[in-house]
């Protein structure tokens, strides 16, 4: 899928910089973001250009399934002396916002700032906080006006651009995400998850016995597991072995996996995603078997793991990483 770029048919500006006390570039949004919450989050921003008279904030999301995002929040005619909203400024009063700043309604028509709520299964969301540095003390548009009219208006008055991205995603019925911030740097964490013998060391099944080959470097490297299933007693499969087939890897930020063997490739995937968290790494564990065939759904109980078994290897993941940095 092809990722749209929402700046990408507007006039090229300069950039300037925006930062945060509570998301993080690149990261998942905490919950106090999403859906259900609905806070705002406190922007700070800096180094616009001389000639800025006023300023905007938006959030967008272009994964939206609309065809056309879905604009979150929209703040027009903030002051050029106003370089910092805080968190919840976007509440139904707006009572974070400067005085003369005002809200437009949201794609839910909420003059407010909505929270982040990716559809279930619909894959990670990206979340595009841009604070838009205008040379005009006010854009000019009626207080029900759309996001969408607010930004055709600014694109001939935008002196420059800050934006920050983070991003949500809402796991589907057929797919298990559990987290654990574990007191790590992520490449001590990562450099568990891509060696062979740190899955063996990590499992929390009693399945795997030992591990051969290099640590993983890219997709597509492979190495092989020796697995009992007497260990689980659920079916007689004894000792076999198993070739785990990397389908993805980011470094230090995610590795996801899938496994082949003496039976057909039944196409499910495990997989861990990394971001920083005070304290260390928040680690996401998953287990997703939404790309099985209807022949494995007849054949097997989904899911094979569960939630409680990732919940456990998140703990023997954080044992075994203090036991190697020691």
């Amino acid at each position: 899928m092809t990722l749209v770029d929402p700046f990408g048919r507007l006039p090229r500006v300069p950039s300037f910089a925006v930062t945060s006390a509570t998301i993080t570039e690149g990261a998942a949004l905490p919950p106090e973001h999403r859906s259900g919450k609905d806070r705002s989050p406190q922007l700070s921003w800096s180094g616009a250009p001389a000639g800025t008279k006023s300023y905007a904030v938006t959030v967008y999301d272009p994964d939206a399934p609309t065809g056309s995002g879905f604009w979150h929040w929209a703040v027009a005619d903030i002051p050029a002396t106003v370089t910092e909203l805080p968190e919840g400024a976007g509440d139904d009063t707006g009572s974070g916002l400067p005085d003369g700043a005002f809200q437009l309604p949201n794609d839910a028509r909420l003059a407010r700032f909505a929270g982040a709520a990716p559809p279930a299964g619909h894959g990670p969301h990206r979340y595009f906080f841009v604070v838009h540095a205008l040379d005009v003390e006010s854009v000019g548009v009626p207080a029900d006006a759309t996001p969408a009219v607010l930004g055709f208006v600014m694109s001939g008055h935008t002196l420059a651009r800050a934006v920050l991205t983070a991003t949500a995603e809402t796991p589907g019925t057929e797919r298990l995400e559990v987290s654990r911030v574990v007191p790590a740097p992520a490449d001590a964490v990562f450099a568990v998850l891509t060696d062979p013998e740190g899955h063996v060391d990590i499992d929390a099944s009693g399945m795997l016995m030992s591990a051969e080959g290099e640590p993983v470097r890219q997709a597509g490297d492979r190495f092989l597991v020796h697995m009992d299933r007497d260990a689980l007693g659920d079916v007689p499969l004894g000792k076999y072995d198993v070739e785990v087939v990397i389908t993805k890897l980011v470094p230090d930020e995610e590795i996801a996996w899938t496994v082949e063997g003496r039976f057909a490739h039944v196409r499910h995937i495990y997989g861990y995603r990394l971001e920083p968290a005070e304290g260390g790494t928040r680690v996401t564990s998953y287990y997703d078997w939404s790309e099985i065939t209807e022949e494995w759904r007849q054949r097997l109980t989904f899911p094979v793991v569960p939630e409680s078994a990732l919940k456990a290897t998140l703990g023997i993941l954080e044992r075994t990483v203090r036991r190697r940095l020691r």
